[in-house]
């Protein structure tokens, strides 16, 4: 009865984990049959491998916390369209994800999105969403808040990253 018992709740587990993903997964599947896209996977142990050769120990013991990161860009020309933009974001946000910050400039609007156990980040997603160009990018990992800043990756719309404070309550709220 036990074994039962303990089989059915890996079954269950299994099932939120997946779930959790889908609607990001599903974003990511719908844009990369196109031309001019670019999906970039890379999973933890191809980033730990890559931080070995680092000579910033920052980079490294941020790099150590990931376990999956991906990127799909669109640079000529936006295929998303408002509507699924929308819907995507409405999706994100009822599947656990707080939004950190929007910024919307000119015609580009950024976004940052995050999940959270308790004190310790398990999903970021960041979008970048222009007239001429679109970028998700996604990642799993066991983060501190403190760790966004240190995020130094090369995509449009990430160094509004680095202003971010050590800590979520050091957010003000309006």
């Amino acid at each position: 009865m036990r074994t039962l018992l303990v089989i059915t709740l890996f079954c269950i587990i299994a099932q939120v984990s997946y779930a959790q993903h889908q609607i990001i997964n599903g974003f990511y599947d719908k844009y990369t049959k196109y031309e001019n896209v670019t999906d970039v996977k890379l999973q933890g142990w191809l980033l730990k491998l890559a931080s070995e050769y680092s000579d910033d120990e920052q980079a490294h013991k941020l790099l150590e916390k990931i376990t999956h990161l991906r990127v799909l860009i669109m640079e000529e020309g936006n295929l998303v369209s408002p509507k699924d933009f929308n819907r995507f974001v409405k999706d994100i946000k009822k599947d656990s994800f707080d939004e950190l910050f929007t910024i919307k400039e000119e015609s580009e609007d950024i976004g940052l999105y995050i999940r959270e156990k308790g004190d310790i980040i398990t999903d970021v997603v960041v979008l970048v969403n222009g007239l001429d160009h679109f970028v998700l990018l996604s990642l799993e990992g066991l983060l501190k808040f403190s760790d966004l800043n240190d995020l130094n990756i090369d995509v449009e719309g990430i160094e509004h990253l680095e202003n971010l404070p050590d800590d979520k309550k050091e957010i003000p709220r309006a």
